[in-house]
Order: structure tokens, then C-alpha cells, then sequence
């Protein structure tokens, strides 16, 4: 089984990756200047964008047909209980404003590239998560779940992710979708932060 599409999806989403981790709350977590209300307002941006679009993946029937188990994979319940553990009410939290210019994952290719940032920003966020505990008052457990993501078994969840990449994305055609969708989901997220 070809690797070649794992290549090519770091070759061409560096661009729009570098810019997300450039954005001014990435570098005030890496920095230690970012403070607590900042680092809720940052949760606040990522489930503004993760909660709608893990309900149209949901709603699609396509992660159950990828074998995509979303009560795992989802984000949306981390995010929520970070959101609750830093002061919001359930009110609060579902009056936040939700991105509604998404990308398009109407297709297995489209979704599993759309997911591979979602995905792969599980790693980054094993070093985020140690980043922030030195200098705010956030545990795995208690505000910091979306960031620590899968915990231990983070490499593990990556690696099954990763032979779902390699399975769909053995054609030209399917490469250039999940690398198109990849780009398409870093670019949106961007947008959505910086809006």
C-alpha cells in the first residue's frame, strides 16, 4: 500500500498548517502570555466550527460507513466539557455562534480529508496540553480535554486514522479529494478563527 498520499497531504497543507499554528492564540499558548478567558474564547472558536461539522458528518451516515466511531472520534463532548469546567452555563454554550460556511465532506475522500486535521491535531495537542498546564489553571481531566484528545492512546487512534487515509487514497482521483478536502478544512478554520 502506497504511502504516497501521506506525503503528499504534509507537502501541501503545510502552507495552510502553518498559518493556523501562526494565528495569535497559538503563539500566546506557546508563548505562556495567553490567559485564561483568551484560552476560552480560543474553545469557544473551535466549537463553533467542530459541532457543525461533526453533525453533517454524522447526519451523512459516513463515518459509520468508514467505520469512524464518532462517540470516539468526535470532538464536540471535549470541547463541551472544557467549555462547562471554564464558567459557561448549558445556555451560554448553546448560544454560541456556529460556522456555517464548511467544508464540503460529501464523499468518503472529502470526509476523510476533512478529518485528517481534525485527526492530526491530536498530536500537536499532546504538546499543547503540557504547554498550557504549565502556566493556566487546566488539567486533561478539567479544561483540557479537547486539547488532550485521545491521552495515551493518542499515537494509537493516529496510526488507525492513518491506514484509513492509505486505504481511500490509493487513486489519483481519491488523492487529489482528500488532499483537496484537507486544504479546503485547514483554510475554512482559519477563516472562521480570524473572522
Amino acid at each position: 500500500m502506497s504511502t504516497d498520499i501521506l506525503e503528499r497531504l504534509r507537502v501541501d497543507t503545510a502552507d495552510s498548517h502553518q498559518q493556523i499554528e501562526n494565528n495569535s492564540y497559538a503563539r500566546s499558548m506557546m508563548d505562556k502570555s495567553m490567559t485564561l478567558p483568551q484560552y476560552t474564547q480560543y474553545l469557544q472558536l473551535f466549537y463553533g466550527f467542530l459541532k457543525p461539522l461533526e453533525q453533517r458528518a454524522i447526519h451523512s451516515g459516513l463515518p459509520t460507513e468508514l467505520g469512524l466511531d464518532m462517540d470516539i472520534r468526535g470532538k464536540t463532548a471535549l470541547l463541551e466539557s472544557d467549555l462547562l469546567h471554564l464558567g459557561l452555563t448549558s445556555a451560554q454554550l448553546s448560544e454560541l455562534p456556529l460556522c456555517t460556511n464548511l467544508p464540503d465532506i460529501s464523499t468518503a475522500e472529502r470526509l476523510i480529508g476533512s478529518f485528517y486535521v481534525i485527526e492530526g491535531s491530536t498530536l500537536g495537542g499532546q504538546i499543547i496540553t503540557k504547554q498550557l498546564m504549565k502556566f493556566l489553571p487546566v488539567e486533561p481531566e478539567a479544561g483540557i480535554s479537547y486539547f488532550n484528545g485521545y491521552g495515551q492512546q493518542t499515537r494509537d487512534q493516529w496510526l488507525s486514522f492513518r491506514e484509513l487515509i492509505l486505504k481511500y487514497g490509493q487513486s489519483d482521483a481519491s488523492r487529489h479529494e482528500i488532499v483537496h478536502s484537507a486544504r479546503e478544512t485547514f483554510d475554512l478554520l482559519q477563516q472562521w478563527i480570524n473572522a
